[in-house]
């Protein structure tokens, strides 16, 4: 299936311009779309059977959170990964989360928390036993938002997924080379310090997590030089 294709799939009878945006963003996001590929706002408006004005309001929204470079006389072209973009994003994700797990240690009755991030951790050695890597990656923000949840503060996960969105870019460049085994062993012992309130321990885990990418981004970036400015 094409991308205009599977793009069109995931529109049909939802309201057009939030829907475009997010679609094209999806599209982006798990390099669907390359960067610095060009995009035709008229191309777009045909191949979906929309006006133009969703498209050319999705194109802005994506210029504004720095994914797509909207330039005089050359057009739209999706925007290559930029470092710059990845530790503000990295910067902003770590505050939330670490935060989060602060108070996680806090909980007075941690018992409903625990059981979902062993639920979690579970289904996630069954994905990476079997080589399901959309399926782990599912896992994987499911435990990570059931630490919100739990906390009770499940209206800010939308918001930690706003400002991780260009980790989640990168992530999809470098997944290939990332191992759910090695991931998995982190969330364990993001979880283990949680359950049993080592504060110390849970901050120094969810820290190395977050921060893991940082040493595979360069090696990727050798393979991909097209996708990267660093």
């Amino acid at each position: 299936m094409g991308a205009a294709e599977n793009l069109k799939q995931r529109i049909v009878g939802q309201s057009m311009t939030d829907r475009v945006y997010q679609a094209i963003l999806s599209m982006i996001l798990r390099l669907e779309i390359k960067p610095r590929e060009r995009l035709s706002e008229v191309k777009l408006s045909k191949e979906l059977g929309v006006s133009r004005t969703p498209v050319r309001e999705a194109f802005l929204r994506l210029e504004n959170l720095g994914f797509l470079d909207i330039v005089p006389q050359r057009g739209t072209i999706v925007a290559p990964m930029r470092a710059t973009e990845f530790r503000k994003s990295q910067f902003m994700r770590e505050a939330f989360e670490l935060a989060l797990v602060r108070r996680a240690v806090e909980l007075e009755d941690n018992t409903a928390l625990c059981k979902a991030l062993d639920r979690e951790l579970k289904l996630q050695a069954v994905h990476s036993e079997l080589g399901d890597e959309n399926a782990f990656f599912q896992s994987d923000e499911a435990f990570h938002k059931a630490i919100a949840v739990h906390c009770g503060v499940a209206d800010i996960w939308p918001e930690v997924q706003r400002v991780k969105m260009h980790m989640d870019r990168f992530r999809y460049a470098i997944r290939s080379q990332r191992e759910t085994p090695a991931i998995l062993k982190q969330h364990r012992k993001i979880a283990q310090a949680i359950c049993r309130r080592d504060e110390a321990e849970a901050i120094t885990a969810m820290t190395l997590h977050l921060r893991r990418a940082n040493h595979m981004i360069a090696d990727t970036a050798k393979e991909h030089p097209e996708y990267f400015e660093l």
